[in-house]
């Protein structure tokens, strides 16, 4: 989907180019949308250049976490996924966009069996970011982005 587009759904969602304040660093539509852009276009001036105008006194640090992300994340088949994620032991996973979206960035974990269901049940379907799934979920696709920062 193109940026533009990502941008208007998300915010007739949750409204965040009118009320920007009402989201944290962490939960904040617009910037998750920009840095999935930036990574699967390998475009690290983009979310540099947004970071500088949106949230200057955070950019530093983390610019350093997307360098992270960006030095293990892989575009793989969703074949080559299920063995990856199989061998790691990982066992839940979070989009950073909706996990449906064919551009959701999922980032690989390995949490206690006790919290999955807590997690991937807290998954709202009106929640179009952070949303956390079984592997077996999306290792189906023809490929998908996983971010192996976090197993590493």
């Amino acid at each position: 989907m193109d940026i533009d587009l990502r941008m208007d759904r998300y915010d007739f969602h949750y409204q965040f180019r009118d009320n920007p304040r009402e989201f944290d660093w962490s939960f904040h539509p617009e910037r998750i949308i920009i840095k999935n852009e930036a990574l699967r276009a390998d475009n690290t001036e983009l979310y540099q250049r947004y970071l500088k105008a949106a949230f200057a006194d955070k950019c530093d640090v983390e610019m350093e976490s997307f360098a992270l992300v960006k030095r293990y994340l892989q575009h793989v088949s969703g074949e080559e996924a299920y063995q990856l994620l199989r061998d790691s032991g990982v066992n839940i996973l979070r989009s950073d966009i909706h996990w449906e979206e064919d551009d959701a960035i999922f980032t690989a974990k390995i949490i206690p069996d006790l919290d999955i269901s807590f997690l991937v049940g807290d998954s709202d379907d009106e929640q179009l970011i952070l949303n956390y799934v079984y592997p077996s979920w999306v290792t189906n696709r023809k490929s998908l982005w996983l971010d192996l920062s976090e197993i590493q």
